[in-house]
């Protein structure tokens, strides 16, 4: 049995990516010869042109990161990919969280969050009722 990482949250894009930028990325669509090369995609959705376009003319647009939620997905390099699309679109900010849980679910528990133009992979500390939350270290991600 496979790896597999449940992946819940997005990373917002502003401004928003629009026309052949999108087309070109190898995060418009994650497959590649029926197989998932990348574990995110760009949220695509066809957005009408301004006004001085012809009626019925619409162009490509992207607000969000979200998960690319392939058959297997194991995202272990989740946070190499959020990087690598940050680099690749320098004009625009990215802002978010996506939240993941492997298959070892409370034990397994990380996400990635950007923070300026860093992606960084963060770990929660789960702390069960009865347990000293107070111990040190017990929050090593918490800002």
């Amino acid at each position: 049995m496979a790896y597999y990482t449940a992946v819940s949250g997005e990373i917002l894009i502003d401004p928003p990516l629009r026309g052949a930028a999108l087309e070109d990325s190898p995060f418009c669509d994650p497959w590649a010869d029926g197989r998932a090369r990348r574990c995110l995609c760009l949220d695509v959705g066809e957005e009408p042109v301004d006004d001085t376009a012809p009626d019925g003319a619409f162009e490509l647009v992207a607000r969000r990161v979200i998960s690319a939620d392939v058959e297997r997905l194991d995202g272990f390099d989740m946070e190499g990919e959020v990087q690598e699309l940050i680099d690749a679109f320098p004009a625009h900010a990215f802002t978010g969280r996506l939240q993941c849980m492997g298959d070892n679910h409370w034990s397994d528990m990380w996400g990635v969050v950007v923070r300026g133009r860093r992606a960084e992979r963060v770990t929660p500390a789960v702390v069960w009722p009865g347990e000293d939350d107070a111990r040190e270290g017990a929050f090593p991600n918490h800002a």
